[in-house]
């Protein structure tokens, strides 16, 4: 998937119609975004307007706004009310569920955090799996060079590439990984999971820990297995791939009917998105 952030809009439709809209706005996970941006599109092509989807709404146009920023953004868009779902790539906080006050929550798909490195890159030939500790020491910058994880290889520096720190994969691996450990101040960040792999597929010696589904067809990215463990669906299902994560959607407390019939959506007939796109859909996963 090259999906960088993405805005869902019809405003062609609205003069074709001539009706008025009734906008509904998510932001967040850019891993989440390229599914709930294909969700958003079948929702308007099958609802075209809102007493569509619920005879009891008023016949007015249904528009829906899709963005990244990130799963941070996906809370604190909701907590000031930029937006009306969040999409987060984790299980929300303690102190995220406590200043929400009684949200939504929905998974609508697992997903993995995968250790991966361009498909050309010379660890691909040497390597099967890291341990945790290993990859402690290459994230933190302990490790600094090819060599240093096999002797065979060139004594080429490490490209670090990660997400930022709103990112759903960066947290999740800090947490589960990295543990007391701080990443490696000389890694390169990014905004976006799209932007990430795109570089990624380009660097010979760059490393990343980075969204499984979101790289799950890409022929120029191998992955690489965390203590023994592949992150496949498989593993990602029975938790034998500890680096596993929810895909949700947050809603305040007493969402609107439109947000309701929406999130009714994507858990229902757009599973197959979620399939089709390399993630596991939330019936799998039960």
């Amino acid at each position: 998937m090259r999906t960088s952030v993405l805005a869902v809009s019809i405003f062609a439709l609205l003069g074709a119609t001539g009706a008025s809209a009734q906008e509904l706005r998510i932001g967040g996970s850019t891993t989440s975004l390229p599914i709930i941006s294909s969700c958003s599109a079948h929702f308007m092509e099958k609802y075209p307007t809102w007493d569509k989807a619920d005879a009891s709404l008023p016949k007015q146009q249904v528009v829906i706004y899709v963005t990244g920023g990130g799963s941070g953004f996906g809370v604190k868009g909701l907590l000031n009310g930029t937006i009306d779902l969040g999409m987060v790539a984790r299980e929300l906080k303690d102190s995220e569920t406590k200043e929400l006050g009684a949200p939504v929550v929905k998974a609508f798909a697992r997903d993995a955090v995968a250790i991966a490195t361009s498909a050309k890159s010379p660890l691909a030939k040497t390597k099967q799996d890291f341990s945790s500790a290993e990859l402690a020491a290459i994230f933190s910058g302990k490790t600094e060079k090819l060599s240093q994880i096999d002797k065979r290889l060139p004594a080429k520096p490490i490209v670090l590439l990660t997400r930022d720190a709103a990112g759903g994969v960066t947290e999740i691996f800090q947490q589960r990984v990295m543990k007391e450990d701080r990443l490696a101040a000389s890694r390169l960040q990014f905004p976006s999971t799209a932007g990430l792999i795109k570089k990624l597929e380009g660097s010979d010696t760059a490393i990343a820990f980075v969204s499984a589904g979101a790289i799950s067809k890409d022929s120029k990215v191998r992955t690489y297995g965390v203590d023994g463990v592949a992150p496949t669906q498989e593993n990602m299902v029975s938790g034998a791939y500890t680096l596993n994560r929810p895909l949700i959607l947050v809603a305040k407390a007493n969402p609107s009917r439109q947000v309701q019939l929406f999130l009714d959506y994507v858990l229902g007939e757009c599973q197959s998105v979620v399939k089709e796109l390399g993630f596991v859909p939330v019936a799998a996963a039960k």
